[in-house]
């Protein structure tokens, strides 16, 4: 007689409503990224977002929430991504026994260059998001539990290199750094006009110099 273990299970089939459900969640997610970074959070409205999603309003309250909720997802699911990098970076760099200022802001700096230079136009929607996000203290809240326990962690390593630095004087010394990554990523045309000649293509271009202002910065701020 046949006993119910000597009976080969049968694996489950998938759910093609759930493979559905996550890719329309991924375009109402997207659609709103597009828009909050086109035109700002208070002048968007869910209906546009459902237009540019090609959803009804409905759908985008099941994937999204309100325009608040939707709003926290779109940021948290990049910065969890960057965040992931930044820590990874910074782990490599502590298994080392030298490390320099020059490395540890390249560390921090990098992986948003570098996924900001794939030509994913998401990306490229969330790096002008953000460029509006970093210049309005009323963001700030927001932004402060998703970016701010990393930003303590590399802090936390360059005082490790300048143990007599002033706290208030590296912690703007990284703003400005920050300020500086963005601003490369969200648009380099000016530099093109006041060079007179081709700006690198992607922001990682940018890289080396970057590393090196920000750097020579940072050094001449807290020493």
């Amino acid at each position: 007689m046949t006993q119910p273990s000597d009976i080969p299970s049968k694996s489950p089939k998938p759910d093609g409503r759930v493979a559905r459900g996550e890719i329309t969640r991924a375009r109402v997610l997207d659609a709103a990224e597009r828009c909050f970074a086109a035109t700002g959070f208070d002048a968007v409205s869910i209906r546009q977002i459902a237009a540019e999603s090609g959803v009804t309003l409905g759908v985008v309250g099941f994937h999204g929430g309100s325009k608040e909720e939707l709003f926290r997802t779109v940021l948290a699911r990049r910065t969890e991504t960057l965040n992931r990098l930044r820590r990874e970076s910074l782990a490599q760099l502590r298994a080392n026994e030298s490390v320099t200022l020059e490395d540890l802001i390249d560390a921090y700096i990098t992986p948003y260059l570098d996924i900001a230079s794939r030509g994913d136009p998401q990306w490229r929607a969330y790096a002008q998001l953000i460029a509006r996000l970093v210049s309005d203290d009323r963001y700030y809240p927001e932004m402060k539990d998703r970016y701010d326990p990393v930003a303590l962690e590399y802090l936390a390593a360059i005082a490790e290199l300048y143990p007599e630095a002033d706290p208030q004087l590296m912690a703007t010394a990284l703003v400005l750094t920050v300020a500086s990554m963005i601003s490369i990523v969200a648009s380099n045309l000016r530099i093109d006009g006041l060079s007179g000649k081709p700006a690198p293509r992607t922001p990682l271009g940018y890289r080396k110099v970057l590393v090196d202002f920000c750097a020579g910065g940072f050094r001449r701020a807290i020493e």
